[in-house]
């Protein structure tokens, strides 16, 4: 392997003092800084939103700005935990280098181990090909996955940048994509380790968690009737939101065999509709995942099916009540 990385030929070596305590193991932190900044201030605009929709939602009678508020609400409730589940990827990433002679590859649950005497060569800059940098996976596929370069050889992606903190591993089985903090320091360290000559024999090893929400999200037909299911639901609980200012005080909600209101009530009582349907989408939307992780796909879209009818049928039910006022 070479001594010096390829574009960082200015770059310093280890100091004296670290490269002493380098006697077990010594971490490089993923690039994530800047992501984690980004997800910060999103989980900021989140949670203040989400926070001010529950009040005004909850505050004050219904009316079409509390229909504004519930679909913010919504929202922010998918796309809340959605941004902290990311924020755990990034400080879950990281690359550790053994003196023994291992290279973990760590990124959530995602675990790789690589025997360094394998790697064969560390490229950066220009000697990493443009179109596995444009191919890289992003942040729904949580910065992990396998991309293509044009002599037809896969990358495996686990990095959190495609600029100049990019490095491309080249092994004798594989070819591997990370982005440490400081990859002039991991270059050098590698090499160290590689020059010891003595090196205990290393398994290869590769945990790879099922990526169930991302693969159920990436299959048209399966996020179509999930996500259609909850925008349904969530309509229908805006639209009866918003029209309560214009309801008469007594709503009917039954009827006697000859057709005519035989039960009024309060029309607010319209919400419990899409409640129901809330009710019904998350527990057949919980059921379905795993039905999915289960292999038992039938199961799964009967279950997402089921949601988008019982939504459809409360939007019937809906227009049904409000015509015969």
């Amino acid at each position: 392997m070479e001594r010096c990385l390829s574009g960082y030929s200015n770059s310093r070596r280890m100091e004296a003092p670290r490269r002493q305590a380098f006697t077990d193991m010594i971490r490089f932190p993923a690039v994530r800084t800047r992501l984690l900044l980004l997800f910060g201030v999103l989980v900021i605009l989140l949670g203040g939103s989400a926070g001010f929709a529950v009040w005004r939602f909850f505050a004050f009678p219904p009316d079409p700005a509390g229909a504004a508020a519930l679909v913010v609400l919504v929202v922010d409730a998918i796309g809340l935990p959605t941004v902290l589940y990311r924020m755990g990827l990034l400080l879950a990433a990281d690359y550790t280098l053994t003196s023994t002679g291992s290279l973990t590859l760590r990124i959530g649950l995602r675990r790789e181990i690589i025997p360094v005497a394998e790697i064969e060569e560390i490229r950066s800059g220009s000697k990493i090909p443009s179109e596995v940098r444009k191919a890289a996976p992003g942040w729904m596929e949580g910065w992990q996955g396998i991309v293509s370069a044009e002599d037809g050889k896969a990358v495996d992606w686990i990095a959190t940048d495609r600029g100049a903190r990019l490095l491309l591993l080249v092994s004798k089985r594989r070819r591997i994509a990370i982005s440490p903090a400081d990859p002039a320091e991991f270059a050098n360290c590698l090499t160290d380790i590689s020059s010891q000559g003595s090196l205990e024999k290393t398994e290869p090893m590769s945990v790879r968690p099922a990526q169930i929400l991302r693969e159920i999200l990436h299959t048209p037909p399966a996020s179509a009737f999930l996500l259609g299911a909850l925008a349904a639901v969530t309509g229908l609980g805006a639209f009866l939101t918003g029209i309560q200012p214009s309801l008469p005080a007594d709503q009917p909600f039954r009827f006697d065999p000859a057709g005519s209101p035989a039960s009024l009530g309060d029309p607010q009582r319209l919400l419990l509709l899409p409640a129901a349907g809330g009710a019904v989408w998350l527990v057949n939307a919980a059921i379905g995942w795993w039905a999915w992780r289960k292999e038992q796909r039938p199961a799964a879209y009967a279950l997402w099916i089921t949601a988008l009818i019982v939504a459809i049928g409360l939007w019937a039910a809906s227009v049904i009540l409000l015509h015969s006022r």
